[in-house]
């Protein structure tokens, strides 16, 4: 039997809430899924955004992420490990996939980090990863959807505190543990725009610094970036920044 590959792919919370999009992007999983292992990692932050301002209470944002106070976490928690996995979960059941599984960070101690307290309830740094949960999933054939919502704790604390992670440093954190063959960031842009504004087709992770430092890309794409350096400079694979799976985008390599 041929071994599956095992496709990691980062999905962007801007365009969860096309449905257009979202059928597009359910068949083309559905293809993937029948001879490969697919991880995907979701955002929700325009949900989330939507929410705050229906409860009143202003986003923030620090270099493209969320400053996540007490408040904020309530939401991010509800709308992300609640509302926007569980209809992802709905939606590939009834696509067809019934062995699909949602999960946050926090399931199975899945994502400990170190907490980021100029962010407030922010986690950074990745201080375990449990894989096995993952391996033992993907060795049986289900598809797993996950939330970026984790564990926190810093050396002040006897006790885990629930994070808001950004879901391309949870990306990063998994292609860093498991036997990723390809990764794909899916977002709402065709890829990573140059100066004159045309998409780049190839980028090597030396140009990232360049892009961020010169101000050619800002806000989002920085973290993104950011995470696929980290990502590149630990595995020998290529990462795709794309609107569209299938779809030529950004191709970024070592």
């Amino acid at each position: 039997m041929m071994k599956k590959n095992t496709y990691l792919i980062k999905l962007s919370g801007k365009i969860i809430d096309d449905q257009t999009y979202i059928d597009k992007f359910i068949s083309s999983i559905k293809k993937l899924y029948k001879r490969n292992k697919i991880v995907v990692v979701h955002g929700g932050g325009k949900r989330v955004s939507l929410w705050m301002k229906d409860l009143k209470l202003e986003p923030k944002f620090v270099d493209g992420l969320r400053f996540t106070d007490e408040k904020t976490l309530e939401v991010v928690i509800s709308v992300l490990c609640g509302l926007v996995n569980k209809i992802l979960v709905q939606k590939f059941i009834n696509s067809g996939i019934e062995k699909v599984v949602g999960l946050s960070c926090i399931d199975g101690k899945l994502l400990v980090t170190d907490i980021d307290k100029n962010l407030g309830f922010v986690g950074r740094n990745v201080i375990s990863i449990n894989k096995d949960i993952l391996n033992l999933l993907l060795k049986n054939n289900y598809l797993v959807l996950i939330s970026s919502v984790g564990l926190g704790k810093d050396k002040n604390l006897s006790y885990y505190v629930v994070t808001n992670i950004n879901a391309d440093d949870v990306t990063y954190a998994l292609a860093d543990e498991l036997e990723v063959n390809k990764v794909i960031f899916l977002s709402d842009v065709v890829g990573v725009f140059d100066k004159e504004g045309k998409v780049i087709k190839k980028l090597n992770i030396k140009q990232i610094d360049e892009l961020i430092d010169k101000k050619i890309v800002s806000e989002g794409m920085i973290p993104k970036l950011l995470a696929i350096k980290k990502i590149l400079k630990k595995k020998n694979i290529k990462v795709l920044i794309s609107n569209e799976i299938g779809k030529k985008g950004t191709l970024i390599y070592k």
